[in-house]
C-alpha cells in the first residue's frame, strides 16, 4: 500500500495493491458478519469478548447501569458500525476478486492459476475517499483491530497472548490494519 494522501480537493487516495484491497474486503465483511448476529438482548453475546470489545460497558464498576446504557445505545451503535464497514466496502468497489483479465494467465476460468489461488491483476486499486468515507473507514479499522486484538488475546500493554504460527498471521494482519488507519490519520492531519 502506498500512503494516503490528501489532494486540493480535499478527498484522501492511495493506491492498494490487489491483495490488499480483498484482504480488506474479506476481514471487513466478516465483521459485518459478527455484527449483524448480535442480539442486543442476550447478556451472553454481550459478554463474549469480542462483542465486549466493541460494545464496552459505558459503566464497568456498575453493571445495572451499564446494562440500562447498552439497552438504549447498542441497537444504534451496531447500526452506526455496520454502516461503516459497509461504506468501506463501498469505497473498495466490486467485490469481486482481482482476478488477471488476460486468459493466458489463468489456469481455468474461475480465475485461480495452477496453485488454486486467486491470480490478481498486477496494478495498484486506486482508493479516493471523501471526508464522510475517511471517517467511516477510521472507525472500520478501529473495529475491525478491536476484534482482531481479541482474537490475539492482547493485553492493555499491546503484547499478544498468543505466539503460534496461525497467530503470527493474524498479527500481521492486526499490524497491517495500524500502518492503514496510521497513513489515514497522518494525510487528514497534514
Amino acid at each position: 500500500m502506498m500512503e494516503f494522501r490528501r489532494d486540493d480537493s480535499g478527498t484522501v487516495s492511495a493506491m492498494f495493491e490487489p491483495v490488499e484491497v480483498d484482504l480488506l474486503r474479506h476481514v471487513t465483511s466478516q465483521l459485518l458478519q459478527l455484527l449483524a448476529s448480535v442480539d442486543t438482548e442476550d447478556a451472553a453475546m454481550l459478554a463474549q469478548p469480542a462483542i465486549h470489545r466493541l460494545l464496552p460497558a459505558a459503566y464497568p464498576d456498575d453493571p445495572e447501569a451499564a446494562a440500562e446504557f447498552r439497552r438504549f445505545t447498542a441497537d444504534g451503535l451496531i447500526e452506526g458500525k455496520l454502516a461503516n464497514a459497509g461504506a468501506l466496502l463501498a469505497a473498495l468497489g466490486d467485490d469481486e476478486p482481482f482476478a488477471a483479465s488476460d486468459p493466458a494467465d489463468a489456469s481455468t476460468d474461475t480465475g485461480t492459476g495452477d496453485s488454486g489461488l486467486p491470480v490478481h491483476d498486477p496494478l495498484p486499486v486506486p482508493i479516493v475517499l471523501d471526508e464522510p468515507q475517511v471517517q467511516s473507514w477510521l472507525r472500520t479499522l478501529t473495529d475491525l483491530r478491536l476484534v482482531v486484538a481479541d482474537r490475539l488475546q492482547i493485553d492493555s500493554s499491546g503484547t499478544p497472548g498468543l505466539d503460534d504460527e496461525d497467530s503470527r498471521v493474524v498479527n500481521d494482519i492486526y499490524n497491517w490494519l495500524g500502518m492503514v488507519q496510521e497513513s489515514l490519520v497522518y494525510a487528514i492531519d497534514a
